[in-house]
């Protein structure tokens, strides 16, 4: 028996931890939610942790990247299509596996599988490396008996957020090229060639005007207290981690970027697709709307969207059409509740939810790419102008120097 933190929320909407002792992370859920709360964070509890002890976690092996995940569940269900058994397809897939977490997970699975175990409940005690809606899709696939399919819709629903990653990467790559460049110039200059003019300066009695003093000024800080800057700079580094990693901090970024321009945009439909995505594959492999709500919550990676989700659960739960709940949210554009009212009375929603993704999906990219696009020249001018006002200082305290020569 292990120990488990469950968060939970009320009707409230109040949050609490709640620890309990149980076989499995889906067992601990169960049995905390019996007593009428909705669990929305589960994690094992450490031994020194349940006795009031902390203790730093271990460091484990490299979390696997979300396309190896997708590629291995994609090769699961063909594996499942060609008959071949579950534990002998999970083997074998370890046997491939590139990543030692993933790997030391899928032999983890395969050997709780062969003792009894359910796909789901295994996926489950490898939260690193199966995300949620892999277990809900998982399970529902064991009541149906259609695991293939299951299995090949969470891999679509997985590449595709692994795609729209690429693409940001991608784009972005020149911006924070550019910027790293701009650092480690200014650094150079600062502190590498700015002294030694002025020295030149100094020993010739040449005026400087007040540009030249305050980048003097500067450079000599820089250069005699270094350590000040260095140890300043990770601090600042450390504490903005730290706030951000708290539920507060969090919070509060996850509101703050959806209301920035331009990028807020951006970020609002990628956090909707990715929502969109695992709602339309839960429902399709049979998940009820209260639990794909719920588990579409924690896939959404944003505070705000999930605490919509999480409203909107509460109140389907309490009788109300979806599409209404989503209204009441304030969070959802009018075309995502449109598709939801017309899926619903057509019956054919994860259709109607899979064209959204598709169209908020071609919207990103082309948002992206313009984003970037504005992103190169001003980053490129704004490095000119940092360049030039330095260049700016040197020179002419020159030209002081020549005229005074003259």
């Amino acid at each position: 028996m292990a120990t488990y933190t469950c968060r939970t929320v009320d009707a409230t909407g109040a949050t609490k931890d709640v620890r309990i002792e149980a076989a499995s992370e889906a067992e601990a859920k169960a049995r905390v939610q019996r007593g009428g709360v909705l669990v929305i964070r589960v994690r094992q509890t450490g031994a020194d942790e349940a006795d009031g002890r902390s203790r730093p976690a271990a460091r484990g092996p490299k979390r696997a990247s979300v396309e190896e995940v997708a590629m291995n569940i994609r090769q699961m269900s063909i594996l499942a299509r060609a008959g071949i058994p579950l534990v002998e397809g999970i083997r074998s897939l370890a046997e491939q596996a590139k990543s030692q977490s993933l790997r030391l997970s899928l032999e983890q699975i395969a050997a709780d599988v062969s003792h009894g175990s359910a796909l789901s409940e295994s996926f489950a005690r490898h939260p690193h490396v199966f995300p949620r809606i892999a277990v809900e899709t998982a399970r529902v696939a064991e009541a149906g008996g259609n695991l293939a399919d299951s299995m090949a819709k969470l891999a679509e629903n997985l590449e595709r957020g692994a795609e729209i990653r690429r693409k940001i990467r991608s784009a972005m790559a020149y911006p924070i090229v550019v910027v790293c460049l701009s650092i480690v110039t200014m650094l150079v200059l600062m502190t590498f060639i700015l002294p030694r003019f002025m020295k030149l300066f100094d020993s010739m009695g040449a005026k400087v005007p007040w540009t030249t003093k305050a980048m003097m000024a500067v450079s000599h800080a820089m250069i005699s207290q270094w350590y000040l800057f260095i140890g300043g700079t990770a601090l600042s580094v450390y504490l903005i981690r730290r706030y951000v990693r708290s539920e507060s901090g969090r919070r509060k970024l996850d509101a703050l970027v959806l209301r920035l321009p331009v990028v807020g945009d951006i970020v609002t439909k990628i956090v909707l697709s990715r929502v969109l995505s695992s709602i339309a594959t839960l429902l399709s492999s049979g998940v009820p709307m209260t639990q794909t709500l719920e588990t579409s919550a924690s896939a959404a990676n944003n505070e705000i969207v999930r605490d919509a989700l999480l409203a909107a659960r509460r109140r389907v739960v309490e009788g109300q059409a979806t599409s209404q709940s989503l209204r009441e949210s304030g969070m959802f554009p009018p075309l995502v509740l449109q598709m939801f009212a017309s899926g619903e009375k057509a019956g054919q929603l994860p259709a109607m939810l899979e064209h959204v993704c598709a169209l908020y999906d071609q919207e990103t990219d082309a948002k992206v790419k313009s984003l970037t696009s504005i992103i190169e020249p001003v980053l490129i001018v704004l490095l000119g102008v940092v360049v030039g006002f330095i260049a700016i200082s040197v020179i002419l305290p020159i030209y002081s120097l020549v005229g005074s020569v003259k």
